[in-house]
């Protein structure tokens, strides 16, 4: 992976102003994907960018709503198990309870009075964190990679696949083009491929996460530089982000 050298970084990649103290170092992705078993097993070296710690803590709270809501896909592969025993010993602890509780209330047994077939249930999430979250990963691997900071209010379409389900054509199809390199120091716990088109006058960037080894969630954006008349009619952003799952 291409960096800026630490040292050389002079803005803050959330906000896009110059650093200024208090600073703080934002893992890229969050820290909180690697589960302590897992980092002290392979004593993980954590990416991180220098940012204002007021906009690194003002991610906090969705980001761990990020993966307690995540949490109950992840089961099935070791870094996600690990992040399942995480979670659950927190709980344990009297930690984030709350927190918890209000994530195995997104379970619904009885979507809209309707029984589902098989014994499944019906997960639902607050996308528009989910989105948040997922943007700000992008941006901050983005920044890694090219140097450049991204907007916060950008467009993106943010799809999410659990495990056994069908990811979106687009991921299938973009999956299948030659010579797209997979990153991530440790893929097991989380993996990432991107690219960017610009066939037909766009400026698409596509960027693909595999989070545990279990689940997908791919980012779609115009880059922010794009004249397209397409861009000047987009709507708010948005997250595809309900899956049904066995009960």
């Amino acid at each position: 992976m291409a960096q800026t050298a630490k040292a050389e970084i002079a803005i803050c990649y959330l906000c896009g102003d110059p650093l200024s103290d208090p600073t703080s170092a934002d893992h890229v992705p969050p820290k909180q994907f690697f589960a302590r078993a897992i980092r002290r097993a392979q004593q993980l070296q954590l990416d991180t960018l220098p940012v204002h710690d007021s906009c690194n803590q003002a991610f906090k709270r969705d980001e761990e709503y990020f993966v307690h809501t995540l949490m109950p896909f992840a089961r099935g592969s070791v870094a996600g198990q690990a992040i399942y025993s995480d979670v659950l010993q927190k709980y344990r602890r009297h930690e984030k309870v709350g927190l918890t509780l209000g994530v195995l209330r997104e379970f619904d047994p009885r979507p809209s009075g309707l029984v589902l077939p098989g014994g499944k249930v019906v997960k639902r999430f607050a996308g528009a964190r989910l989105q948040r979250v997922s943007w700000k990963i992008v941006r901050g691997l983005f920044f890694l990679h090219h140097d450049r900071v991204l907007p916060t209010n950008t467009t993106t379409w943010v799809s999410l696949t659990a495990p056994g389900e069908t990811p979106p054509e687009h991921f299938r199809h973009f999956m299948s083009l030659p010579d797209r390199a997979q990153h991530g120091r440790y893929p097991g716990a989380f993996a990432y491929r991107f690219d960017n088109f610009t066939e037909a006058g766009a400026n698409l960037h596509y960027w693909a996460f595999l989070l545990w080894d279990r689940i997908i969630i791919t980012v779609i954006f115009h880059d922010p530089g794009c004249g397209c008349a397409n861009c000047a009619q987009m709507p708010s952003a948005r997250c595809e982000a309900e899956a049904p799952t066995k009960g």
